[in-house]
């Protein structure tokens, strides 16, 4: 766990680094690796909003899931905790 007055820092240098990556996939021609990561870099700032914004990732998460269908697990895996702590 980090200090709750840094999270907004670590989000945020959560997000870059996943840019950064994306950046990098993009250079060495690994379209589909960047294409996630673009979906990726987005679930940061729903974590870092004030508002309930949980409806929209896990939409993000169900739209990453439809595209790359080796990530449902992460989906159901959420879902399943997200059912237990309701």
């Amino acid at each position: 766990m980090i200090r709750m007055e840094q999270y907004p820092q670590a989000l945020r240098a959560l997000q870059r680094l996943i840019v950064h990556a994306k950046s990098q996939a993009y250079q060495a021609g690994e379209s589909r690796v960047a294409e996630l990561l673009n979906d990726v870099e987005l679930l940061p700032e729903y974590l870092a909003d004030e508002r309930d914004r949980t409806g929209e990732f896990v939409e993000m998460l169900q739209g990453i899931a439809q595209v790359n269908p080796s990530c449902r697990y992460i989906v159901e895996e959420f879902e399943t905790a997200s059912t237990r702590t309701s």
